[in-house]
């Protein structure tokens, strides 16, 4: 079956880079830039408005973000496929957005031709990452298949735990990330736990060591 042509709203909070992204994209037949949103709200309102195959959708906006608008999206339109654009390139926001339903996941340092590769993949049905963070999800560099993403990110730490697995990377004690977050030091230590079993890891030095490599902190 030939490639359908896929109409799409872009939706980042510079509108410089938008109007970059237009004229990029509309070198592509296959491509119809069809609408823009400056937030992610704009984001959500504009898909319930309109019809579109697909959102280019930055992570950092302002009211809501481009992973909370994905879930809300999602929620409604759960055909709709969102291509992630970022410059974050960690762990924790990747497996975010893909929890929340993204079908791809681009950085915005790749050039051009690397973003059309992605659109048309996901037009196809296809997931895509960026090269860069592709490794995240297999040893070889490979996507995995969307039943093991989603099952990796099951796996994803909260914001919570997020900030103690900082703090024990700066040495911190229970005590001191009980006392710093205005928590119980029995909390702290079940974060601690928690940490390590999610990620998989022996112990707190190897809780750092992986949190370094894979830029959690």
């Amino acid at each position: 079956m030939p490639e359908q042509k896929l109409k799409l709203l872009v939706a980042d909070d510079h509108r410089l880079f938008i109007e970059g992204l237009q004229f990029v994209l509309k070198q592509d037949l296959k491509i119809e830039v069809a609408g823009f949103a400056i937030n992610g709200k704009e984001a959500v309102e504009k898909c319930n408005s309109k019809d579109y195959d697909a959102v280019l959708m930055d992570v950092h906006m302002p009211i809501i973000d481009g992973i909370q608008a994905t879930i809300a999206i999602k929620q409604i339109y759960p055909n709709m496929k969102i291509i992630m654009l970022s410059t974050a390139n960690d762990l924790v926001t990747v497996t975010n957005a893909l929890k929340a339903g993204a079908n791809a996941y681009v950085l915005k340092d790749a050039g051009s031709a690397e973003l059309i590769r992605a659109l048309h993949a996901v037009n196809r049905g296809e997931i895509y990452f960026s090269a860069s963070i592709a490794h995240f999800f297999s040893k070889n560099g490979a996507p995995k298949t969307t039943k093991e993403y989603i099952h990796f990110s099951e796996n994803l730490i909260t914001t919570r735990e997020q900030s103690v697995l900082r703090l024990i990377a700066e040495g911190f004690t229970n005590q001191e990330i009980a006392d710093t977050l205005f928590i119980s030091v029995k909390t702290a230590d079940t974060h601690r736990k928690n940490l390590i079993a999610k990620l998989k890891v022996s112990n707190t030095a190897s809780l750092v060591k992986f949190a370094v490599q894979n830029k959690l902190i």
